[in-house]
This record gives C-alpha cells, sequence and structure tokens, in this order.
C-alpha cells in the first residue's frame, strides 16, 4: 500500500513513539470490516471515514487502536446529490448534519462550509461562557440564599 511504503520511506518515531510523518487510511463507500486493522497493517497513524460511514462504534474502536479519526465530506456537488436522494432528515451541510457527525466522537472534520461550523461552535462557546458568569454569582452567594434561589425555582 502507499501508507505501507511512506513507512518504509520514512520510519522516524518522535519521543513519545508516534510517526513522525503522520499518514491517514482513507475508506470511502465500501467499508470493509477489519478496516482498522487494514489500516494498523498499513501503518496509518489516522482513519478517515466518508461522513456517512461515521458511527461512535467505528470511532471507538479507532481510538481504541491508537489511531485518530478523521471524517470527510464529499465535494459541494456530491453532497447536494446526498442530500437530495441519499437522507432526506439533514440539510446539505447544515447544523443538524454536523452535530450528528461529531456525536460519533470524531476528532476532525473535513467540510465545504466551514463558516456554518464556526457558527455553531460559537454559538455553543457564547452559551459555556454565559453559564460560567452564572456560576460565578452562585459562588458568591451564601448557603441560604442560594436555598432560597432553589426554593423560588420550585414553587
Amino acid at each position: 500500500s502507499r501508507i505501507r511504503a511512506i513507512r518504509d520511506l520514512r520510519p522516524q518515531l518522535n519521543a513519545n513513539g508516534e510517526h513522525v510523518y503522520r499518514t491517514g487510511a482513507l475508506f470511502a463507500n465500501d467499508l470493509p470490516d477489519d478496516f482498522v486493522t487494514k489500516a494498523l497493517d498499513a501503518g496509518a497513524s489516522e482513519v478517515h471515514l466518508k461522513y456517512d460511514t461515521c458511527t461512535k462504534s467505528r470511532i471507538a474502536a479507532i481510538h481504541n487502536a491508537g489511531m485518530g479519526s478523521m471524517c470527510w465530506f464529499r465535494g459541494p456537488i456530491g453532497m447536494k446529490e446526498d442530500c437530495a436522494h441519499k437522507y432526506h432528515d439533514v440539510g446539505n451541510e447544515d447544523e443538524s448534519m454536523y452535530r450528528t457527525v461529531m456525536a460519533t466522537g470524531v476528532q476532525s472534520m473535513c467540510i465545504n462550509k466551514p463558516d456554518v461550523l464556526v457558527g455553531m461552535i460559537g454559538r455553543k462557546a457564547d452559551k459555556v461562557l454565559d453559564a460560567l458568569e452564572n456560576i460565578d454569582v452562585l459562588l458568591e452567594l451564601d448557603d441560604a440564599a442560594i436555598a432560597q434561589l432553589v426554593e423560588a425555582d420550585w414553587s
């Protein structure tokens, strides 16, 4: 395989034992049952799965084998085709699709619409920051004041 050829040409390892030259075994539509073994045998440091083949169990198997994970989305024309004919429950690389793929635990994504993902992550970060501000307020309250707030919420 090409990955094995790269390993033969560039076998150097970092102090932590990882390959200096990271490689990804890319799998498309017909994902073999033994894809993790094939990637390990080829010397891959990562497995790249097509977005619609990412599942929690597959991503966990990749990580349990000590490899990184990435999903890739088809190009804009291919994604439009998939969303028109294959998947009717999500939009063409919309937030719903990104959330679905991210829920598998995949570590990185190769996408066509980074603005959608950045907006989604930015809104999530804003919510976290708002929650942290509220935590600071709660931490400043004494036990009696917190008890009053809890009672007010339950009444």
